[in-house]
């Protein structure tokens, strides 16, 4: 069966996928750009059962800010090339409108809504992709950090309209990764576990017994200036 060129073309650019693929579903379908349309669904359904156990590594941040509102959403993709895609690109904006359109912030529900739209992004692209994590906050100045490289994003709330302090405090985050804003933050339950394992250390030296609790209390010190935002230097 002859296929016609234009369908070729038109099945193409609806689906990003490549001559010879648009070329065997047109072929399949006879010619039929909506059944062709189906086929590669169908096709893509299949590509998305064998990629989606890759590990996702790579992704992009998309954010979205106003004065007082902020929203991040994070995709990730198996290779830096595909974050470079314009049907990735696409599909985190389309994500993002939505959110922002229907206020809706809830990670699951969006996983449900654009489930069907990622499994054909898989297909066309042939890779795994995951919608990751979404977050929010609102205050009543926002400022933020996103790094070049697009995989790293910071939003802060802050009482001062200074997007210059606020951005330098994301970078500072955004470096040295604090858990916590400062140590009356951190549960119990992680300083008791550190506690266990410095203390499991300090006998496994053979440090004497009279200057443990010394060695301890320097450590769990140490570590908690390490993880708390007021504390890191």
């Amino acid at each position: 069966m002859k296929i016609n060129i234009n369908k070729i073309k038109e099945l193409r650019n609806i689906t990003g996928l490549s001559i010879i693929k648009c070329k065997k579903a047109l072929k399949i379908t006879k010619n039929n750009i909506n059944d062709a349309i189906s086929y590669i669904k169908k096709y893509s359904r299949i590509e998305f059962i064998k990629k989606s156990d890759n590990e996702t590594k790579e992704g992009l941040i998309f954010d979205y800010i106003t004065k007082d509102f902020g929203i991040l959403l994070e995709i990730n993709c198996q290779t830096d090339f595909v974050t470079k895609s314009i049907h990735f690109i696409n599909f985190g904006h389309e994500i993002l409108k939505y959110i922002i359109k229907n206020n809706q912030k809830d990670i699951k529900i969006i996983k449900k809504i654009f489930h069907q739209k990622k499994i054909e992004l898989i297909g066309l692209l042939k890779e795994n992709i995951f919608i990751n994590r979404l977050d929010y906050i609102k205050g009543k100045f926002i400022g933020k950090y996103i790094h070049h490289s697009k995989n790293i994003g910071i939003i802060i709330k802050s009482n001062v309209n200074n997007q210059l302090l606020m951005k330098n405090i994301s970078m500072h985050i955004a470096m040295l990764k604090p858990r916590y804003i400062q140590e009356k933050n951190i549960p119990s339950t992680v300083l008791d576990k550190e506690y266990e394992i410095q203390k499991k250390i300090a006998i496994q030296e053979n440090k004497p017994k009279i200057i443990i609790k010394k060695i301890i209390k320097g450590r769990i010190k140490k570590f908690i200036d390490s993880i708390t935002l007021y504390n890191q230097k």
